[in-house]
C-alpha cells in the first residue's frame, strides 16, 4: 500500500516540475502603424448640437449608425452608408473662431487615433470648430483616441 502512495507522490512531483520548466510564450510588442483612408461627406453643413461651454473644451463622437448621426449632427444630413463606414467627428471650444489645418486617423495594434490640427482665425469672438471624417468601418469596443492639437492661444487658456 505504501509503494503506491509513494508511486503516486513520486508521478506528481515529476509532473509538477515538467509543468515548471515550460518556456514563457515570447510576446512581440506591437509597433505597427498605418495610415487609414479618410473620406468627408460632400455638402454636410458641420453643426453638431451638443453644446461645449468652455474654451478648450472638446465633445467626441464615434458615429456608427443613421440614429447616432441624426442625434449629433443639426440640420438635412447627406446620407451615409454606416454598414461600411464609421464617422468620426469632434467640436472644440477656441477663444478666437477658427478651422482645421489638417487631420488624420491612425490604426494601431490598440485601436485607432484620429488627430486634428486646429488653427485660430484673426477674430478674437470666442466660437466652436467641428471637425469630422469618415473612416472604414470599425468594430463595436474598439479604442479610439482623439488627439486634438490646439491653436497656442487656445492651448493657454
Amino acid at each position: 500500500m505504501k509503494v503506491n502512495q509513494y508511486l503516486m507522490l513520486a508521478a506528481l512531483s515529476l509532473l509538477a516540475m515538467s509543468n515548471s520548466c515550460k518556456k514563457e510564450e515570447e510576446i512581440t510588442p506591437c509597433t505597427a502603424a498605418t495610415e487609414v483612408e479618410t473620406a468627408q461627406i460632400t455638402s454636410l453643413k458641420p453643426t453638431i448640437t451638443e453644446p461645449v461651454p468652455y474654451v478648450g473644451q472638446t465633445n467626441e463622437y464615434i458615429i456608427n449608425s443613421a440614429a447616432e448621426y441624426q442625434e449629433v449632427f443639426a440640420g438635412i444630413l447627406p446620407p451615409v452608408d454606416f454598414t461600411n463606414y464609421t464617422l468620426l467627428a469632434g467640436k472644440t471650444r477656441l477663444p478666437s473662431r477658427g478651422h482645421v489645418l489638417a487631420q488624420q486617423v491612425v490604426q494601431t495594434c490598440l485601436g485607432y487615433t484620429y488627430t486634428v490640427q486646429l488653427e485660430a482665425d484673426a477674430q478674437p469672438v470666442a466660437a466652436n470648430v467641428v471637425y469630422y471624417v469618415l473612416v472604414p468601418k470599425i468594430g463595436p469596443g474598439t479604442k479610439v483616441v482623439f488627439d486634438i492639437k490646439l491653436p497656442p492661444l487656445a492651448a493657454k487658456s
